[in-house]
């Protein structure tokens, strides 16, 4: 009984989109390796983010059962001058579909495949309720014995004396095939199997989605070494009018200090900027009219 209210409760959570708490606890679990900076994700925060995607999710369904309207992934309710009327009626009523005149919602896809199905009665373990329903289906269509299950043939090709036992070899024989525990026991375990497959497989695309929005940005800016060889290489092609040992220590500076690498390569064009930047580190004397 207890296994079997817990069933009822996971069906129910998944007919409205929503997922216990554990199945968050796990999911904050899955994504902390892939957070870069921040706080580790809460439950707590994870299942709000979750109800404002359910929220966004519903919106942008009822945005494409809008009839004269035409969803893109790309632009959204794609709305023009022709549809703009109709468009602000129902922004007045629905003002959650604003954001979605013409810019789409990246994260449909992703919330679509661990929302329900919008048949009815149909919920997460939907494959456990189909295997239910085959077994009961082969219990009650199975084949009656035939004679190629009983060892009459084979005791009577042996000896006579099993001959003349046939008859209560064959009551003995009609009685063993009534009980199909062993075949029904294994369908059980196979159909729990795939209900514990299927939640594992949900909790897995839940973290995914979950772990594509909380991601940070990716980072523009290029590393380090990139930087310090690009100032070098630099210096090389414009500073030709210090001396080789001049031209060493300003390496030198690049070398230890990245935010020097930046400041000069941001000072490529303006000439005169740059060479008296240059002249100030490595302590040259003002002017440096001679030096050019």
């Amino acid at each position: 009984m207890p296994a079997g209210g817990s069933v009822q409760h996971r069906a129910e959570a998944g007919d409205n989109g929503n997922f216990k708490k554990s199945v968050f606890e796990r999911a904050a679990t899955h994504i902390a390796p892939l957070l870069t900076k921040g706080p580790p994700k809460q439950c707590r925060s994870l299942q709000n983010k979750w109800a404002a995607f359910r929220k966004t999710y519903r919106t942008v369904c009822a945005i494409r059962e809008v009839s004269g309207w035409t969803w893109s992934d790309t632009t959204g309710a794609s709305i023009g001058p022709e549809t703009s009327s109709t468009w602000d009626d129902y922004v007045a009523k629905h003002p959650d579909a604003k954001p979605f005149r013409n810019k789409a919602w990246v994260h449909f896809d992703k919330v679509a495949s661990l929302m329900p199905s919008h048949s009815v009665s149909a919920n997460v373990f939907h494959p456990l309720a189909t295997q239910a329903t085959q077994d009961l289906e082969d219990n009650t269509a199975a084949p009656a014995p035939t004679q190629q299950d009983t060892p009459e043939d084979d005791s009577s090709s042996d000896n006579e004396e099993d001959a003349l036992a046939a008859p209560v070899s064959t009551g003995k024989c009609t009685r063993e095939p009534t009980t199909p525990a062993p075949a029904a026991k294994r369908v059980r375990a196979s159909a729990g199997v795939s209900a514990l497959q299927e939640v594992a497989a949900s909790v897995a695309r839940f973290g995914d989605v979950l772990a594509a929005a909380l991601a940070p940005p990716p980072v523009l800016v290029n590393p380090t070494p990139r930087r310090r060889l690009d100032a070098i290489a630099a210096a090389r092609k414009h500073e030709t009018w210090l001396h080789r040992f001049q031209l060493l220590a300003l390496i030198d500076i690049f070398r230890t200090d990245v935010t020097a690498c930046d400041v000069y390569l941001s000072l490529l064009d303006d000439d005169e900027l740059r060479v008296e930047w240059v002249a100030s580190q490595i302590n040259l004397p003002n002017p440096i009219s001679s030096f050019v």
